[in-house]
């Protein structure tokens, strides 16, 4: 058996540089930074903003101990070079490269999603899904191996899933394209580049000349983690997977690559064959069939959502989310009303998965029933008071026959009055935080949980909305010593000048980093522009 400590070393453990504080920029090139989202060995990843849309994305630079190496210098150049020809759905996006102060920069898509990492400490994916999963990444490496990319560094953390499901290849710093000088890194190379978890054997001899069979390698030992539900730190035993799937992964895994499956194309073919086949259903378990219907209900519960964010020429928004497949136990909507004002609906169900899904959609069904009255009123104008709203809402909530008593934050934004008010009926974290103030202040607003008792008025909170105003809300549950109050105030304060979307999801960061819970959490951040 091999070293297990060879399996947890780094992409190039070579490169080493000395420890040194690091000032986060305020810009690079034309981009303004927000957030410092990964500080690697090799190089730093921010979240940032474009100057004109304030859209996210993320900049990618080298470490500052190796902006002297050439060597590093021409294989980030190269880097940005392989994802301009990659124009594919399933890889990460490039859209700027150039030159700053302190050497040169990657502009990318800014990818809302978790990795593949976060499945293999438990097995979450259905199998048909896992199979999904990897002929997308397949497909995305059929694209980089007709263009003649190895992408050498192919693991969980480099396969992205977006909030849609699709899979996105990131992280080409180590790529090699055909045809190039063939990269070496500054120092001794130790014999190998890449992750030692996911190598090929040709690839830990020799990294520098291997060929699209090194890539087909780590997917298939990917594959087989997923399947597994657990990393396996190179160690395969093909007999713990469905007895059909053995052969396709027995001839990936080929130790010998003129033995090894020798094209993606075959690659795919033979997992589509397999899905087409009456073998998946020969190897499904109770459990397999279990987790369908987990991910059936997790799409079902995206149809409860809006696709996305509306735009209104008065704000801009922010909304990050939980990372993970399925949201369970969050909804949200947006409402624009005739007089030209807006609600915003955040709720969270404390129930499990199934019974969150049956409440939601039933709460969904009445509460938009009830906004028709003004949005399409059938007979004059209604004038929306959030107070009034939420107390009539209570009453039919009360008397409905499935018990709905979902936690609930209403915000109503009118631009016209500049104010706004809202009804807080168990999300009591909302923060105002005006255009000139030094702090922001947190409003209270404590009202009954909706559908407990019947005869309850509720009140709103109100408060003055100007341009450069912000309003955040989310649902992050109290401490005892009440410490995440200070920690979303400095986050608030720290993040204040990024846009709408880079600041929900560098303070959703922050406070999952500190108030870790098993359920599905919202942060929403709405800036007045106009």
């Amino acid at each position: 058996m091999e070293n297990q400590d060879f399996y947890t070393q780094t992409t190039m453990p070579q490169i080493r540089q000395k420890a040194s504080p690091y000032e986060m920029p305020e810009k690079i090139g034309p981009y303004r930074i927000d957030s410092l989202l990964h500080r690697g060995t090799m190089s730093y990843l921010f979240l940032a903003s474009t100057p004109k849309e304030n859209r996210p994305v993320v900049i990618k630079i080298l470490a500052p101990g190796l902006i002297s190496h050439q060597e590093m210098i021409q294989q980030f150049l190269k880097e940005a070079k392989i994802i301009s020809l990659a124009d594919h759905k399933n890889i990460v996006k490039l859209y700027d490269q150039g030159k700053w102060e302190q050497g040169f920069y990657i502009a990318m898509e800014f990818i809302q999603g978790i990795s593949l990492r976060q499945f293999l400490m438990g097995r979450t994916l259905s199998l048909r899904r896992i199979l999904d999963i990897i002929l997308q990444v397949s497909h995305a490496l059929l694209h980089l191996h007709t263009h003649g990319v190895i992408h050498r560094d192919l693991k969980p953390e480099n396969i992205l899933i977006t909030e849609s499901g699709e899979i996105k290849v990131i992280d080409f710093g180590i790529a090699q394209l055909a045809g190039q000088p063939k990269f070496v890194p500054p120092g001794k190379l130790n014999g190998f580049i890449g992750t030692p978890n996911y190598m090929s054997p040709e690839q830990k001899k020799d990294p520098l000349h291997i060929q699209v069979t090194a890539d087909i390698y780590s997917l298939a030992l990917i594959t087989y983690e997923l399947i597994l539900g657990r990393p396996c730190f190179g160690q395969v035993q093909l007999s713990l997977i469905p007895e059909h799937l053995q052969p396709i992964l027995k001839r990936a895994l080929e130790p010998n690559p003129a033995n090894r499956t020798p094209d993606i194309v075959d690659f795919i073919s033979e997992i589509s064959a397999y899905l087409k086949s009456n073998s998946l259903e020969k190897d499904r378990s109770e459990e397999e069939e279990i987790r369908e219907s987990i991910e059936i209900l997790g799409e079902e519960h995206k149809n409860l959502l809006p696709s996305e964010l509306p735009s209104w020429k008065e704000v801009e928004f922010g909304l990050a989310k939980s990372k993970g497949i399925y949201l369970f136990g969050a909804y949200y909507d947006f409402f624009r009303l005739l007089d030209g004002s807006m609600v915003v609906l955040l709720a969270e169900s404390s129930k499990g998965a199934v019974s969150s899904m049956t409440s939601l959609a039933t709460f969904r069904a009445i509460f938009r029933a009830k906004m028709q009255e003004y949005v399409r009123p059938l007979q004059g104008e209604r004038r929306f008071v959030a107070s009034k709203f939420i107390t009539e809402l209570n009453q039919i909530f009360f008397h409905e026959s499935y018990p709905i008593n979902e936690a609930i934050c209403l915000l109503h934004f009118s631009p016209l009055m500049n104010e706004f008010s809202f009804v807080s009926s168990g999300l009591e974290n909302v923060w105002h935080l005006p255009k000139r103030a030094l702090s922001p202040r947190k409003l209270e607003n404590v009202s009954p949980i909706l559908g407990e008792e019947e005869n309850v008025e509720f009140f709103s909170t109100n408060d003055n909305w100007y341009p450069g105003d912000l309003i955040i809300c989310h649902s992050f549950t109290q401490n005892k010593d009440h410490s995440i109050d200070q920690l979303t105030q400095e986050s608030i304060n720290k993040f204040r000048n990024s846009s709408a979307g880079a600041f929900s999801e560098s303070l959703l960061h922050t406070l999952e980093g500190a108030y870790s819970e098993n359920k599905a959490k919202l942060v929403f951040v709405m800036s007045r522009i106009q």
